[in-house]
């Protein structure tokens, strides 16, 4: 169930049926080589969300790309909003989204370059006295046995960090009309490697992917098709809707919101 395709007496009725749980389906707008959208992580995590909601019920947030992008802010076509703007839009949205009625939010990412970002912002929630709960999920996550069962039909075994396989074959199977295999520049997907000597030491700075891949093309998509993709997107539906099952059914995390915020 799409928000905006809600009307105002269809949400209330919605509310109820999905437990009040709403899913913040967030990507970035970036480069992914030259041969996939701009638009690739907002369209598979949309997809993805829409998906999954419609096997276990949850009404999904309007499109929303204000990730944290950057490291690729030197090409043209990415949004890059400052840091402060990306934590307090996305605090009002949150806050939006309950103020509606909603007690649960699962803020599903299908960018990479969210991750420390969105747990950051998760591990705000203690300090600023909010009465719902949010949870934060990759939309790409899959374990080491749907790893192999990728591997064992694709007879891939890299899967691409970003405008690789994995992301072409799901556009190739949501999307096709946006892929442009024959414009893929597979060098510029070569990990150049600049700051191994400090990342081998578990050593972070912001310049890290760049280091790697200033081109923001990382993994070979030549073997990509559409049947793969939708073999990867039927497995991460599920466990998507796996997840909106495992939060409706948490007892634990309301409550302890509200005892911690009583304690403080």
């Amino acid at each position: 169930m799409l928000w905006e395709e809600l009307s105002s007496k269809e949400f209330e009725i919605q509310l109820e049926k999905c437990d009040r749980v709403c899913i913040l389906p967030i990507g970035a707008i970036e480069k992914h080589g030259d041969h996939l959208p701009l638009g690739t992580d907002m369209i598979a995590v949309t997809s993805i969300a829409k998906a999954a909601a419609e096997i276990a019920p949850a009404v999904v947030f309007p499109y929303y790309f204000f990730g944290q992008i950057a490291e690729a802010r030197h090409f043209k076509g990415t949004l890059s909003a400052s840091h402060r703007l990306l934590m307090d839009a996305l605090l009002e949205m949150c806050d939006e989204i309950h103020r509606n009625g909603f007690s649960k939010i699962i803020i599903l990412n299908g960018h990479g370059g969210n991750n420390h970002f969105l747990q950051f912002f998760a591990q705000m929630f203690p300090g600023i006295n909010r009465p719902y709960a949010v949870y934060t999920c990759f939309a790409g996550s899959k374990n080491e046995e749907q790893l192999a069962a990728i591997i064992a039909k694709t007879g891939v075994e890299e899967m691409g960090y970003h405008a690789g396989f994995a992301e072409t074959a799901l556009m190739s199977y949501l999307r096709p009309d946006l892929v442009h295999l024959d414009k893929a520049v597979i060098s510029e997907s070569v990990d150049l490697g600049r700051l191994d000597s400090i990342a081998e030491f578990n050593v972070f700075t912001g310049f890290n992917w760049y280091a790697s891949f200033p081109n923001h093309f990382a993994g070979d998509p030549s073997k990509a098709t559409k049947d793969f993709g939708k073999f990867i997107f039927d497995m991460v539906v599920n466990n998507v809707a796996d997840v909106i099952n495992e939060v409706k059914k948490d007892s634990v995390s309301l409550h302890l919101i509200k005892e911690f915020n009583d304690l403080t």
